[in-house]
């Protein structure tokens, strides 16, 4: 018995791509800023620029809590997402990029703060200097403002006129 043939199938043009509509857990201000910084890995990125003054891929994967290379780029990538990083190309080498806080990353400085001074009072092998300590204790406030000043994106304007040389503000190093 011959198997009857099989009617010619009609190709079916490809459907739109729609875009992706990220939803949300909740609406809850807390959960909605878990999902934008993400994890622990995130969290540990905004820190390095913020306080340790890494700026390349190669200066995360040299922090101490050893971040795997595929984890970097995904937390990477999903931190420029959400708008907490810049990523630009080196201006030294092409090849590579260079990555800095946003002014909504540089927001977190207060967050960074506490999650150091609980760590601090809760965990026995927390290390920080002292001075630091005391400086964040003091007035954390503050220290959270002059973390996210420091590394908030400056506006850069024409210059007027040629003006004396303003001092020079430094980099504030936690760790």
């Amino acid at each position: 018995m011959k198997k009857p043939a099989k009617a010619p199938t009609k190709t079916t043009p490809k459907a739109k791509t729609v875009p992706i509509v990220k939803a949300h857990r909740s609406l809850c201000p807390i959960n909605l800023t878990l999902e934008a910084v993400g994890d622990r890995w995130s969290m540990l990125i905004v820190r390095d620029l913020m306080l340790r003054g890494h700026s390349s891929y190669q200066g995360f994967l040299r922090a101490e809590e050893k971040i795997a290379t595929n984890i970097l780029a995904d937390r990477l990538l999903k931190l420029e997402q959400n708008g907490l990083i810049t990523k630009s190309a080196d201006p030294t080498d092409k090849r590579k990029f260079v990555y800095a806080l946003t002014e909504r990353g540089a927001d977190l400085a207060p967050i960074l703060v506490e999650l150091a001074l609980y760590g601090l009072k809760y965990e026995p092998m927390a290390n920080m200097a002292k001075e630091v300590i005391m400086d964040m204790q003091k007035n954390k406030q503050v220290f959270a403002q002059r973390l996210a000043r420091n590394f908030t994106p400056k506006v850069k304007e024409k210059p007027a006129r040629k003006k004396e040389a303003e001092p020079v503000e430094e980099t504030l190093s936690l760790f």
